[in-house]
């Protein structure tokens, strides 16, 4: 199958990386697979393209990447606006150029005009359309305060969404219970497919097999963003408590950056943790390696309304990756911590629950830990290993490709 792939901020071996790892295993699977993407990095905010440059095509790793030339923005206000539109309208002029026909074009939800181009392509061009739902927008604007539902903004994007349910061929959808939503929408529950996000297993390979660690002393290590739905100030709080309770039993590494970041290091300081390091954002590539430094690795998320349709945290994978033990603070309709048995989950919000989740990780023995992150190896080895969601992709694709 010759299968395109439009995105916006999903660069090949990039920070978001699901795209890119998938079209490597459809490439490997036998399939063409091309990525459009933006030239302007939504993280990095640097540039690929020479000035003058509306697009540049080449080859990565058996993938026609097409990067787009599109508006430079910071933050969340217009000009990120005028870059999701400029995005849709390269790709569009970009569809216009190219020689060959595709018999699937996937389009991602955010942003939903890059979506939008996907479906028109895909009409123009006689394809099935796949529509990729990592995140519910405008719902997940509205649930983490950045929208209201009266803000012509919501009702726009909500008339678009409901579109692209419809016009879709297939869902494919990073939460497990989204179904739900679709058919709240409008949309055909049966078309959508639960394809959660995975790691590439031989990024982890070359380090030494955790053994356990020191008996009574843990490196706790959280690695991700400092985000409006991201718990990490209950992190802080925990090492605070774990400090006062256990001191010198505990080192604490947080990695990430994000709009809170500023935040929970001055409740660091002004709590005095000195055993709370607090490093910048690394490449996903440097996590593997970053991770062997851990005993126990954190996930935590605020108790928002965004995961009601379930949990998919890009992290866990890495987490389970690392054969660590893995703490969990949330509350969604599923848990895969404790649905892999490779760690302890509580409720969100709750430092006290989380540090003593922590402690209870401390008290193991060294060997009870590494078995404890063994299940979690074992677990991402036969559900979330790309090689293993590669082939599920293909099969979902096939699917949407026979309905046309």
């Amino acid at each position: 199958m010759n299968i395109w792939y439009i995105s916006a901020h999903d660069q090949p071996r990039g920070k978001s990386s699901r795209t890119y790892d998938f079209a490597r295993e459809l490439v490997r699977l036998g399939h063409e697979v091309t990525l459009m993407t933006n030239s302007y990095c939504h993280w990095t905010h640097s540039e690929r393209l020479d000035e003058g440059e509306k697009w540049r095509i080449e080859s990565i790793d058996g993938i026609r990447v097409i990067w787009l030339k599109t508006h430079h923005y910071v933050g969340n206000g217009v000009g990120r606006g005028i870059n999701m539109i400029t995005n849709a309208v390269r790709a569009l002029q970009v569809d216009r150029v190219l020689g060959d026909k595709p018999d699937i074009v996937v389009g991602p939800s955010v942003p939903p005009g890059t979506g939008w181009a996907a479906s028109r392509i895909a009409s123009g061009r006689g394809a099935a359309f796949v529509y990729e739902v990592r995140d519910v927008w405008p719902i997940s604007l509205v649930d983490d305060g950045g929208l209201s539902r009266s803000n012509p903004v919501y009702w726009g994007f909500r008339l678009l969404e409901k579109y692209l349910y419809r016009q879709a061929d297939r869902i494919s959808a990073t939460m497990p219970f989204l179904f739900h939503h679709v058919e709240e929408s409008g949309g055909d529950p049966a078309k959508v497919k639960w394809m959660p996000n995975g790691v590439s297993l031989d990024r982890f390979e070359g380090f030494e097999t955790y053994d356990g660690g020191e008996a009574g002393r843990l490196t706790v290590m959280y690695v991700g963003g400092f985000g409006v739905a991201h718990d990490v100030i209950s992190v802080v709080h925990a090492a605070s408590i774990l400090q006062s309770k256990h001191p010198g039993k505990f080192r604490f590494v947080i990695i990430g950056g994000g709009p809170r970041k500023e935040h929970c290091v001055a409740e660091a300081d002004r709590l005095g943790l000195r055993d709370v390091e607090f490093r910048k954002p690394i490449p996903k590539a440097e996590v593997p390696r970053a991770q062997t430094e851990a005993d126990l690795l954190l996930a935590a998320v605020t108790d928002s309304e965004a995961y009601r349709f379930g949990l998919n945290l890009n992290k866990i994978y890495d987490y389970w990756a690392s054969a660590r033990p893995v703490v969990f603070s949330g509350n969604a309709p599923n848990d895969p911590i404790a649905e892999s048995g490779a760690g302890f989950s509580v409720l969100p919000e709750k430092p006290e629950a989380l540090a003593e989740a922590i402690n209870r990780v401390r008290l193991l023995s060294p060997l009870e830990r590494q078995e404890m992150g063994l299940k979690g190896r074992r677990y991402v080895e036969e559900k979330f290993d790309m090689e293993v969601l590669g082939k599920k992709m293909a099969e979902l694709l096939i699917e949407a490709a026979e309905c046309r």
